[in-house]
């Protein structure tokens, strides 16, 4: 959903002079209609009767190259509001026959942006990415993809390769693309 950028309201000279009611109640339905389409952008457009979006949702991991990973626990919520996501993961695998660098497969599309503006915070276990000190997770724009990236103090930022095995709990927000 998009920010309203018109209004159109009814204009006094479409009704006669006994049809004033009929125009004030047309004139504060537009108002309404205007304030709510404005509050569900700023809030977030209210879905199934709550506040935001809250889903139960299974993180999985992918590599740039084809294979698929051995899970031993796969933890995640999204919650969506308006067009802002933000994602709580735990994952653990034990196994992959996945390649090239690793990333989160998102529940919603990143927006199209300069830039990578949306990075998270990640807790690796039992993962090495030396000489860099830790690891981020960027959403990456126009994409399903929130990669692992490897940053640190005089080492180089520079995408994950999939290890064999290891645990990543996370969380990222980012804006995704209206109401998908």
């Amino acid at each position: 959903m998009t920010l309203p950028t018109t209004i159109i309201l009814p204009l006094r000279t479409d009704y006669s002079d006994e049809d004033m009611d009929r125009y004030l109640r047309d004139l504060v339905y537009q108002i309404q209609d205007f304030y709510e389409q404005v509050a569900e952008n700023v809030n977030g457009f209210i879905r199934n009767n709550a506040e935001v979006d809250q889903a139960v949702w299974t993180p999985t991991l992918a590599g740039t190259g084809a294979g698929t990973f051995t899970y031993t626990q796969q933890a995640g919520w999204s919650i969506r509001q308006g067009i802002f996501t933000e994602i709580f993961f735990d994952i653990t695998w034990s196994a992959t026959t996945a390649t090239g660098d690793l990333y989160v497969e998102l529940p919603y599309i990143v927006t199209l942006s300069d830039g990578m503006p949306f990075v998270g915070v990640l807790q690796p276990s039992s993962i090495a990415f030396a000489p860099a000190t830790n690891l981020v997770i960027n959403g990456i724009p126009n994409s399903y993809r929130g990669e692992i990236w490897t940053i640190g103090s005089g080492a180089a930022t520079a995408n994950l390769a999939v290890p064999a095995s290891g645990r990543l709990i996370g969380n990222l927000r980012y804006i995704g693309l209206e109401d998908e």
